[in-house]
C-alpha cells in the first residue's frame, strides 16, 4: 500500500514482520500459555473506526519502510481526506495480505453474520 503525504511518497507492508509486531504487542499469557492476538485486535479496532489503532498499524506497517512516517504526516493525511477511505484501504490491504488474510475474511464474515 503506498500513500502520497506532501508529496513523500509512503510505503506500508503488512507481511510477516507486520504480524510478528502486532503479535508481539498484542498478546497476553494465560495459564502459561502466550495466546497471539495481534491481528484479532487490529481488525476489531479497526472495525469501531478506532484512529489510534488506524495510525498504529499503518506505524507498524511503515517499520520496515523508507522514508519512515511520523504522526504529524498521518494527521495531515486525515484531514486533508478524511478517515473513512483510510480505514477501508487498510482493512483491504490487511484481506490480502498472504500472513493476515485468512483471520481477517473470517472475521469479516462472522461481523456480517
Amino acid at each position: 500500500m503506498e500513500l502520497t503525504i506532501n508529496d513523500k511518497l509512503f510505503n506500508f507492508k503488512f507481511g510477516y514482520g507486520f504480524l510478528k509486531e502486532v503479535n508481539q504487542r498484542y498478546s497476553v499469557e494465560r495459564g502459561g500459555m502466550k495466546l497471539k492476538l495481534g491481528v484479532g485486535a487490529i481488525i476489531s479496532n479497526l472495525l469501531l473506526s478506532d484512529v489510534d489503532t488506524l495510525f498504529e498499524t499503518l506505524l507498524i506497517a511503515n517499520l520496515t519502510e523508507k522514508p519512515r512516517i511520523q504522526i504529524k504526516d498521518l494527521e495531515a493525511y486525515v484531514e486533508e481526506t478524511g478517515t473513512q477511505a483510510l480505514f477501508e484501504a487498510v482493512i483491504e490491504e490487511l484481506k490480502k495480505s498472504e500472513y493476515t488474510a485468512m483471520m481477517v475474511n473470517k472475521m469479516l464474515e462472522e461481523a456480517e453474520l
